[in-house]
């Protein structure tokens, strides 16, 4: 009995183990697992590798507007530029026509006359004349060819056979077109027993003024 009360008593006696150590062990380790553990960021999320291509491809809308508008004032410029050449050969052509038709008219009347109206043809022609080639007209008809017309009592019927255009040059700012024209002269007179023809070539300068077209040079050949 004596022997297990010593026993009872030792075990009583012996030491216990140091509960706060064993603490402090259990925390030291609990952290060293959250050190340890790795951190959880939050995932990134980047757009789809199109979508990113898509919007950085996209230009800005006033971008757009712009060039939009820059086609459409080039278009613009260039249908305009194409009217206007094409309005300037319609005109050309009209001028050309309108001269032509002119200078038929004219040169019949200029080669033609009669001795008994004689000074009345002058005034008709000189009206259809311009420049200082009108006076040259004057001059000539009433001091060389009225007394040959009036003394061989000379009747004078023209005709233009060919009347075509040969040039359209500017000439001081005006629009003016040269006309090669063929003309035949049927003359008959007091000193004539039959009729004579006589076959002209002339170039005439058509030259417009205040909407008509007056001849402003004649040359024969």
């Amino acid at each position: 009995m004596a022997g297990e009360r010593a026993r009872t008593r030792a075990v009583a006696l012996a030491p216990v183990a140091d509960t706060s150590a064993h603490a402090a062990a259990i925390r030291d380790a609990n952290t060293a697992t959250r050190h340890e553990r790795p951190s959880i960021e939050a995932p990134s999320i980047e757009a789809p590798t199109a979508q990113r291509a898509a919007t950085s491809g996209r230009r800005p809308s006033w971008l757009v507007a712009g060039s939009a508008l820059l086609l459409a004032t080039s278009a613009l410029a260039t249908s305009l530029a194409l009217w206007s050449a094409a309005e300037g050969r319609r005109t050309l052509v009209g001028n050309q026509a309108a001269a032509a038709s002119s200078a038929g008219v004219i040169v019949e009347k200029m080669l033609a006359y009669d001795y008994k109206n004689f000074d009345r043809h002058t005034t008709e022609v000189s009206a259809l004349l311009t420049g200082s080639f009108k006076n040259e007209f004057i001059q000539a008809a009433t001091i060389r060819l009225r007394p040959l017309a009036v003394q061989n009592q000379a009747v004078v019927l023209a005709k233009a056979s060919e009347v075509s255009v040969m040039s359209a040059p500017d000439l001081d700012g005006n629009v003016c077109v040269k006309i090669l024209a063929f003309v035949d002269q049927t003359t008959t007179s007091a000193k004539l027993t039959r009729p004579q023809i006589d076959q002209n070539r002339v170039i005439l300068t058509m030259v417009q003024v205040d909407g008509h077209w007056l001849v402003s040079k004649v040359e024969a050949f």
